[in-house]
């Protein structure tokens, strides 16, 4: 087996990625629920190049590290987001900062496509990804492999359902800035928060790693907002 080939379910991916990110496997290690706390809070600096859901003046600050082909990130995309969107992000109490991290190949290359949306568009494309995550990492060809060209296959299909036409998709799954970006997150984590399974949250400072469930979200952000 060679560097950039993993094997997933039995199918060989094959993903050309950066060098030290992806030799977790395919789905890297998404962590489950409650995988671990951390009580140690560190500053949150919102920057230029952040997508952030909610008002700048927040009083909390959530940064959600994930990765588009973990699970566990959509399952917490689709069961706690919209609450968390109605309660606290629409209300003016908390905003949430998405930063990518990528286990993957297929995760690294639908961030960059992700990196060509903004504002509202941006987090309804990732939504798209999370909720349609086994019809765009899929063997379109039938040849026992995952490759490359499956990944550019799935994220076409998704795009042309944002509007997004296909040689746009293509290059923006390989454009240098966006996949920069996405490699800084991804280190930034690693080395700044300790990030090493998604999702990860740093709320106000302070990791909680793994997915939480929405009733014990709240039992978190109540106190803070109350300050």
């Amino acid at each position: 087996m060679n560097k950039n080939t993993l094997i997933y379910g039995g199918v060989a991916v094959v993903i050309a990625a950066a060098a030290g990110l992806w030799g977790m496997g395919f789905f890297g290690n998404s962590g489950g629920p409650l995988a671990g706390l951390a009580a140690t809070s560190q500053s949150v600096e919102v920057r230029p190049t952040d997508m952030v859901h909610g008002k700048p003046d927040a009083k909390v600050t959530i940064i959600e590290y994930a990765s588009m082909t973990c699970p566990h990130c959509a399952a917490f995309q689709k069961q706690v987001i919209p609450l968390l969107t109605k309660d606290y992000i629409d209300t003016g109490k908390v905003k949430l900062i998405f930063r990518e991290y990528p286990l993957d190949g297929a995760a690294r290359m639908a961030s960059a496509v992700a990196r060509c949306f903004s504002g509202d568009q941006y987090f309804s494309f990732i939504d798209l990804l999370f909720a349609n995550q086994v019809n765009w990492v899929k063997d379109f060809d039938n040849n026992g492999q995952l490759t490359k060209e499956d990944i550019t296959e799935g994220l076409a299909q998704m795009g042309r359902q944002a509007g997004m036409p296909r040689e746009k998709v293509v290059a923006c799954a390989d454009d240098p800035k966006n996949l920069d970006l996405v490699d800084s997150n991804w280190k930034e984590g690693m080395s700044r928060y300790g990030v090493d399974s998604t999702p990860t949250f740093i709320i106000n400072g302070v990791k909680h790693a793994g997915e939480i469930p929405y009733d014990q979200l709240k039992m978190i952000l109540d106190p803070l907002v109350a300050k």
